[in-house]
């Protein structure tokens, strides 16, 4: 549902606004109205808050990433301005420091065979005429090759030798196959101090750092806070309208009606003048949930597509349980669902936070999680299948004969067809899902635009869910087929009525016959796009049998490998515990990803698209205190 609404609008002394506004922003229930002159330059302040706030932001995440903390763990704390600094300015240093250590110990490596040559001793022998190179090679080679050879080993380890050579005519002896090496400038000695003390100061900046994010991130969330708060009045200010010479100060609002006595008590003790009023049909009004605890836990895919209008409605109530009942479908498994309810309740908990890639994806869906894994779980033993098993072929518990005749009914065809049952399900569960959609888009148009004016949509939505309602009852023996063709009828007429004449009551109304002529082709093209929509429409819904059926398949799959290996070899039942675990909890998380893809698909798409759902409405947020 959408929460009701009501327009405050301020008029405030120029030298009173800036005190109005921070109790204002204390109160905060009031959705500022944006302004209609939207020409209005940012100013440089502002631009530049924004610019600090991105950096804090950006400092606090990096500290968050440190600790696998999340934002609503972190306490704020007396804010202090120069952390951030001290943050920036530790990780400068770190990339300075890690850079120059990784040279450092190139060079370590590098010189640590030759150990500190005497550079007084090399200068002399250079100012002699003699010129050292510096070589390594295979010892095996070196032994074999270059003993005998003018070649002065210094040092070896368990691969190579490495050696000098020496010319008198500063040209590089030839013939030497050996790889030979370029020492960097500096005493190993020295070198080897160098990467002492860089790793030294590495670990007292990582220190400090994990320390700041451990102990002081609260003080750099609390800035963070004091500047939104900065910046969320002077964006009020931009949104405000100057009037009397830029005196009196205009600010437009909205606020729930749910916080009537609040704002009523803000009223009586604020010394300016106001006006409260209910909106109109020409208002931008902005959007807020209000439903129950079950689809609050949905109100998030909602919002993934976008809010909707205030005149609207909101379309959560459906989304919640067809998602809920499509996910499931898709999983299948009651073991899967029993493995969702509890990573829901350990994240709901605060146990599941830390969980590699699982822990932040899910963090905060934990209600939502435990839901979906109930309504698994129950489809899951409905189907028959858990951990990819047909509980109907169990021997080693005794299924009643009942419950087996139940499960063969369910796997098998569809009476009177050749279909499977699952399938036939799953497209009268799609059925029933656009024939919900039409209905309410037919009564929406008809809130925004009359009855009258909505009168092609009802004659869809009579034709569509008429029909399957009196086939229905003629295929139960309650209607006879007499009387099936009666009413059969009746309702064609009355549809073609609708669709193909009046689906423009504004038409015929201005120009008679040019609606004569126009209606009907314009009937006949709605005709092409609805039986060619909905015949693509439905037809998705058979992937909600094919995704549990693949699910159940692959399942199955790698219990058949776990058994060959078990009763293979010695130590195979090891193995095949392995390939249990392994093979379904990769099951698990591929099913996972198709069930909230495609569910989510049907809603966004199928449902969205035949209920006239845009979702461009504007979300209400309130003026106030971070």
């Amino acid at each position: 549902m959408i929460q009701r609404m009501k327009k405050l609008t301020f008029l405030v002394y120029h030298k009173e606004y800036d005190r109005f506004l921070v109790e204002l922003q204390k109160l905060g229930v009031l959705h500022i109205q944006p302004s209609a002159d939207q020409s209005k330059a940012e100013p440089d302040s502002l631009r530049q808050l924004k610019e600090q706030l991105a950096v804090v932001q950006d400092v606090k995440a990096s500290l968050m990433k440190l600790t696998g903390q999340f934002d609503e763990d972190i306490v704020p704390a007396g804010v202090d301005v120069n952390l951030v600094g001290r943050v920036q300015a530790i990780a400068e240093r770190l990339r300075i420091v890690e850079n120059t250590l990784d040279k450092a110990r190139r060079d370590e490596r590098l010189l640590a065979p030759w150990g500190d040559i005497d550079k007084e001793q090399m200068e002399r022998m250079h100012q002699a005429g003699l010129q050292e190179y510096y070589y390594k090679v295979s010892c095996a080679y070196f032994d074999r090759e270059l003993a005998d050879y003018s070649a002065l080993e210094v040092s070896r380890d368990k691969k190579f030798v490495y050696f000098i050579t020496f010319s008198l005519d500063g040209k590089e002896p030839e013939g030497i196959a050996a790889l030979p090496l370029t020492l960097p400038a500096g005493l190993y000695s020295e070198v080897r101090a160098q990467v002492v003390a860089l790793e030294e100061e590495q670990r007292q900046l990582i220190a400090e750092r994990m320390e700041i994010a451990g102990n002081r991130i609260g003080s750099i969330k609390a800035y963070e806070l004091e500047l939104m708060n900065t910046i969320a009045r002077e964006e009020a200010n931009l949104d405000t309208l100057r009037a009397a010479g830029e005196t009196v100060m205009v600010l437009e609002g909205w606020f729930p009606v749910t916080q009537c006595g609040v704002v009523e008590d803000f009223l009586k003790k604020a010394d300016v003048y106001y006006e409260m009023r209910d909106p109109v049909d020409t208002d931008t009004v902005p959007t807020q949930f209000c439903n129950n605890r079950y689809n609050r836990m949905f109100e998030r895919l909602t919002k993934m597509y976008g809010y909707p209008c205030y005149n609207e409605w909101d379309p959560t109530p459906i989304v919640a349980p067809f998602f809920t009942l499509f996910f499931a479908i898709c999983m299948g498994d009651a073991a899967y669902g029993v493995i969702m309810i509890i990573y829901g309740l350990l994240e709901m908990a605060g146990k599941a936070k830390k969980t590699p890639i699982l822990g932040e994806m899910l963090h905060g869906c934990g209600d939502m999680l435990v839901a979906l894994g109930v309504a698994t779980t129950m489809v899951g033993l409905a189907l028959g299948t858990v951990f990819g098993t047909n509980v109907a072929e169990w021997s080693f518990v005794a299924v009643p004969q009942g419950v087996r005749d139940y499960y063969h009914f369910v796997q098998g065809n569809f009476p009177g067809t050749t279909y499977s049952f699952q399938m036939v399900a799953a497209i009268i569960i799609g059925v029933l899902h656009l024939c919900i959609a039409m209905i309410v888009k037919a009564l929406l148009f008809s809130k925004k635009e009359g009855f009258v004016n909505n009168l092609g949509q009802w004659g869809w939505t009579l034709l569509m869910i008429g029909g399957i309602i009196t086939g229905t009852l003629w295929a139960v023996g309650t209607l006879s087929q007499e009387a099936t063709k009666f009413v059969l009828i009746g309702i064609g007429a009355v549809a073609a009525i609708c669709i193909y004449f009046l689906n423009n009551v504004q038409r015929l109304r201005s120009k008679f016959v040019q609606g004569l002529i126009i209606n009907p082709l314009a009937g006949l093209y709605d005709t092409y796009n609805m039986a060619s929509g909905l015949l693509g429409d439905v037809l998705s819904y058979v992937r909600l049998y094919a995704l549990c059926l693949a699910g159940g398949v692959l399942g199955s799959a790698f219990n058949s490998i776990g058994n060959m290996c078990a009763g293979s070899f010695a130590g195979g039942i090891v193995l095949a515990m392995v390939i249990y675990a392994v093979g379904h909890l990769l099951n698990l998380l591929l099913s996972g990803i198709s069930a909230f893809v495609h569910p989510l698909r049907l809603n966004f798409v199928e449902y969205f698209k035949n209920a006239g759902y845009e979702g461009k409405g504007t979300v209400y947020e309130p003026f106030k205190n971070n």
